[in-house]
């Protein structure tokens, strides 16, 4: 079985220094069935010291990640499934792809009624794909936005594409495909703890171990109630050693 058909390439954006977030990836490619798969290639976050004329620098970053991705599928004639890299696959995930008629592809957003386009800001572009022939229309529409005195980030410009150009057929995803998971985030002001570089370690198998629970994949017994336990004590103490020093 072909995962998530419909698509030439598979592209996952992510900063280099973001080790953590790969790893994390490589592991849900696997659990899918798309480790090996020739279609996926890893490619490179976009870092900017300018955040003008978006709000923030990571917004700017990753729309320009985005285009660099859509331009490349354009110039190819492919179509591209575009993945950040703090996506978690949903069960099932493997079998969503994109219809031969379908043009823009949403496997994960938030919108209160995604089909009512005027009025519903879609949410997410974490896990988003565009035939050939959409990514050849949007590369320069996004281009274009560069020079836009106010910008909107990714999510919001593939918004404005879909209410500015008739004839692209949207889908999506019912239920979602693909969430974020709970990660630092390189973009927006998160957890103040993240920013304790002893915590790192922990607060990412803590909150791997909530995953694996929530998605069944994981039993909640003696064994884990000790690890979790264990983790809790060394983040309490990395605490404390932390504003104690400060």
């Amino acid at each position: 079985m072909t995962v998530f058909p419909g698509f030439d390439r598979i592209r996952i954006i992510n900063l280099p220094s973001r080790t953590d977030r790969r790893a994390e990836m490589i592991r849900e490619l696997r659990r899918i069935g798309l480790a090996g798969d020739p279609r996926v290639e890893f490619v490179d976050g976009v870092v900017v010291r300018e955040k003008e004329p978006w709000r923030a620098a990571g917004e700017k970053g990753v729309f320009l990640a985005h285009l660099g991705i859509i331009a490349d599928a354009a110039a190819s004639g492919e179509s591209v499934l575009i993945l950040e890299d703090d996506v978690d696959f949903a069960p099932g995930a493997e079998r969503w792809g994109r219809a031969p008629d379908c043009d823009i592809a949403y496997g994960g957003y938030s919108a209160s009624d995604p089909a009512d386009l005027q009025s519903s800001d879609i949410i997410g572009a974490h896990c988003i794909g565009f035939s050939a022939r959409a990514a050849q229309a949007l590369a320069p529409f996004l281009h274009a936005l560069l020079d836009h005195e106010s910008p909107p980030p990714i999510d919001g410009a593939y918004v404005w594409f879909r209410r500015q150009r008739e004839g692209f057929r949207t889908d999506f995803a019912e239920p979602v495909i693909a969430v974020q998971r709970p990660s630092r985030s390189d973009i927006t002001p998160g957890n103040r703890f993240d920013n304790i570089s002893v915590l790192r370690v922990p607060l990412a198998i803590a909150r791997r171990a909530k995953r694996a629970v929530q998605r069944g994949e994981l039993t909640f017994g003696l064994r884990e109630a000790a690890i979790l336990s264990a983790v809790a004590v060394a983040i309490t103490i990395a605490v404390a050693r932390h504003y104690s020093g400060s």
